[in-house]
């Protein structure tokens, strides 16, 4: 429409720019992201490869590596499948997981200082919990992506606990994280 408006070059100008921003956000968010996987791996809780730095520049390169070969992965598959695929895994295994382990911890350890309050606990909480939930299964097909976000969800926890059994950490050993001291 604004290449009517406006002529052919207005439009080019115009699709160069998009181009340059989505770059540019594509390039921020990895190398913003590669530093989870280091900072994990420093603490001897990722791979310990992803914790290795660039010699002379000093960044995550294995970790940003990683993530760009991902990156170009998800590029074969369709865009609408893949924003349905992440929004659904994000909310499934992040905000809505957060939601309920607020209360539980809560619930748990009623004891354990906190450096804020949460004004109506528990409300925001459910309130919260239960817009996620209605999001995921307004959705059509929305079957699918919770499948994936279950599969992934396992998977996590057997190498959570494969890690754990390892290390002889809770819920296997005595490590001092258990939730009932």
């Amino acid at each position: 429409m604004g290449q009517r408006v406006y002529g052919h070059g207005a439009g080019a100008v115009v699709s160069v720019l998009v181009m340059w921003t989505a770059f540019a956000s594509v390039f921020s968010l990895m190398l913003g992201y590669s530093r989870v996987p280091y900072a994990a791996a420093l603490d001897g809780n990722y791979f310990r490869t992803f914790a290795r730095v660039h010699p002379v520049h000093q960044f995550p390169y294995v970790s940003l590596l990683a993530l760009a070969g991902v990156a170009a992965l998800f590029c074969f598959l369709r865009l609408a499948d893949l924003i349905a695929a992440l929004v659904v895994i994000r909310i499934l295994l992040q905000f809505l997981v957060q939601s309920v382990g607020v209360i539980v911890l809560r619930v748990r350890r009623p004891d354990m200082a906190r450096p804020f309050r949460m004004w109506l606990y528990p409300v925001p909480a459910l309130v919260a919990a239960g817009s996620f939930v209605f999001i995921l299964v307004s959705r059509n097909g929305f079957q699918r992506e919770i499948r994936y976000a279950a599969v992934i969800l396992v998977v996590g926890i057997v190498v959570y606990c494969a890690r754990a059994w390892r290390r002889k950490e809770w819920p296997f050993g005595d490590s001092g994280l258990a939730l009932g001291r």
